[in-house]
């Protein structure tokens, strides 16, 4: 891609987002996204490395809502992530070189719940307090009928009213005006991590999913990813599956099968401030809550 215009990065710090179209920044092949995308959907659970998340949908259902941490595992994804030509536009809209601060898929899929009002910077500040910047990439077409991004202009340069963590209090999003992003498959919204979003819930039949890269400016250290993702690790991992539950099928005395899953958490850890800090506008609690609700593993 060309070096963005003058008004384009002016627009950037004026509103504190800037979309670029696929065929403006032609950095991948909407169809090999979503390839590559369903490859990553359809990984097995396995302990110590990629991190899928789930949630419970509006219909009371289990389903993946995430994956983090992944591309170390896959090669095409990460010379999209960390390219030369992304880390050219980045730096363009920050006047830094940037580097990788973590990775994730929202795949959004049918009936899976929305995110609520927030800000991202409240979900990284314990690393430091610094200023990250997103490249958000559509995978499937982001409308408003399922759950696209909706942003406050400028809300950057406003104090914030926060309910608790980085999610915003009801009076200040109801006092403002919110401005849906519909994104075409490929599009590409770049946003700081001091802009107010939320997306609604999907209730069409097909996914939403969007790629989500997350950066941070090379002076503000070389291993924060490192640091970023062993601190979740430690404080919030994911809900089963993967690093923490194992599921087993057990036979039961009816003859059905019922699936058990087994915490590996700690016992006795008090997971509640990983809440707090990666989980406060996202559903994955929903998950949690019913997997508290409906497992006795005693």
């Amino acid at each position: 891609m060309s070096p963005l215009t003058p008004e384009q990065i002016a627009s950037y710090h004026e509103n504190g987002y800037l979309l670029l179209r696929a065929d403006e920044h032609k950095l991948v092949e909407p169809a090999e996204l979503k390839q590559w995308t369903q490859e990553v959907q359809a990984w097995p659970r396995v302990k110590g490395k990629w991190m899928p998340y789930d949630e419970i949908n509006i219909n009371g259902e289990r389903q993946l809502v995430r994956t983090e941490r992944f591309i170390d595992y896959h090669p095409k994804f990460k010379s999209l992530v960390c390219g030369e030509q992304l880390a050219g536009i980045l730096k363009a809209v920050s006047g830094d070189d940037m580097l990788l601060f973590k990775e994730k898929i929202n795949y959004k899929q049918p009936q899976g719940n929305g995110f609520q009002a927030h800000l991202d910077a409240p979900a990284y500040d314990h690393i430091g307090r610094i200023e990250h910047v997103t490249a958000n990439i559509a995978i499937d077409a982001a409308t408003p009928e399922n759950g696209c991004l909706e942003v406050v202009r400028g809300s950057h340069k406003m104090k914030v009213e926060f309910a608790d963590a980085g999610r915003i209090t009801p009076e200040w999003e109801n006092a403002h005006e919110w401005t849906s992003v519909p994104l075409k498959m490929g599009d590409m919204l770049i946003f700081g991590s001091h802009l107010a979003h939320r997306s609604a819930e999907n209730k069409t039949d097909k996914s939403r999913s969007s790629l989500y890269a997350i950066f941070h400016s090379r002076s503000d250290g070389e291993d924060l990813r490192e640091q970023y993702y062993k601190h979740r690790m430690e404080m919030f991992p994911p809900e089963h599956g993967g690093l923490f539950f194992e599921c087993v099928d057990v036979q039961m005395n009816e003859g059905e099968v019922a699936d058990i899953y087994i915490l590996e958490r700690e016992d006795g850890k008090d997971y509640s401030k990983g809440y707090q800090t990666y989980g406060f506008a996202a559903p994955f609690t929903k998950a949690q809550e019913k997997f508290a609700a409906t497992v006795d593993v005693s």
